[in-house]
């Protein structure tokens, strides 16, 4: 699977169909594409099953078969029986009729994370020695590998833009572990902005709230303080008419205890005198 210099040939997404030749400059992209292309078949690929007779399987295809129990999509996706049957998904078979304790479900753990039948109590969860560079590019496998061979390329990149700034940053990749806990970072900080502007809106509605209920409670006291509806068609204060007495200084109406508007009786201005002396509407008990 490793690729070499002026013989192996590679294609990238981008470039379409067009196939490249890899050189001494891309030789490791060219093993990473090989690499990458395998686990993509062992994570998807789709078996065929035993043939019967003298059938045999389609060119190109891969006939179903024991030994595949190392890679993830002969547990993952509905595949054919060994032998004979229909075909089924293992691991939804496994997970929903095995536990922990069965060597049947460590051994599908392990396949899938590590591509390895590993059965063990102790080991099938470890972790593969992850590899440094893709000189044994056989060594990806399983969701380790996939993880591991990403890491690779970012160390490269990150190599490759620190030449043209004459300083290494092959030691600044960023880690699977480092992603995680970005992400997390990221998530949590959101949560909590959101968190806080409920928070202010409900204290804002609050208070609008009780804004409203005070005024409604001091109308209500000003109310039942300056106003009386006892009398049938009347609307003054103490059983006088509204507009009795205007401007006239008697004893009833809404300007009577003004002094009439500052007019009394002999018509003389009472303004000075009476106008804001006795007034209604003070706060004060009297």
């Amino acid at each position: 699977m490793t690729c070499a210099a002026g013989t192996t040939t590679f294609r990238i997404e981008s470039e379409g169909t067009t196939l490249k030749t890899a050189d001494a400059k891309n030789v490791d992209v060219c093993t990473a594409t090989q690499i990458l292309d395998n686990l993509h078949r062992e994570f998807t690929e789709k078996y065929e099953p035993v043939p019967s007779g003298s059938a045999t399987v389609p060119a190109g295809k891969t006939k179903i078969a024991a030994g595949l129990n190392v890679n993830p999509t002969f547990h993952l996706r509905n595949q054919p029986p060994v032998t004979a049957g229909d075909p089924l998904n293992r691991f939804y078979k496994i997970f929903t009729e095995k536990t922990e304790a069965d060597p049947e479900y460590r051994s599908v753990i392990s396949a899938i994370m590590k591509g390895v039948n590993d059965s063990n109590e102790s080991s099938y969860k470890t972790e593969p020695t992850k590899q440094t560079d893709f000189s044994n590019p056989d060594n990806f496998k399983g969701i380790y590998g996939l993880i591991n061979v990403n890491e690779l390329l970012e160390r490269k990149i990150a190599n490759t833009v620190g030449k043209f700034s004459g300083s290494s940053m092959t030691t600044n990749a960023i880690s699977d572990t480092d992603r995680y806990e970005m992400r997390n970072g990221i998530k949590t900080t959101f949560e909590e902005i959101a968190h806080r502007e409920n928070q202010i809106y409900r204290e804002k509605f609050l208070n609008i709230i009780l804004i409203v209920v005070g005024i409604f409670l001091v109308s209500t006291q000003l109310v039942k303080k300056y106003f009386s509806f006892e009398n049938s068609g009347s609307f003054g204060f103490g059983g006088g008419s509204l507009f009795s007495g205007f401007g006239l200084g008697t004893n009833s109406g809404l300007f009577s205890r003004f002094g009439g508007l500052g007019l009394g009786r002999s018509g003389r201005s009472r303004l000075g005198s009476s106008l804001f002396t006795n007034n209604p509407y003070s706060l004060s008990n009297r």
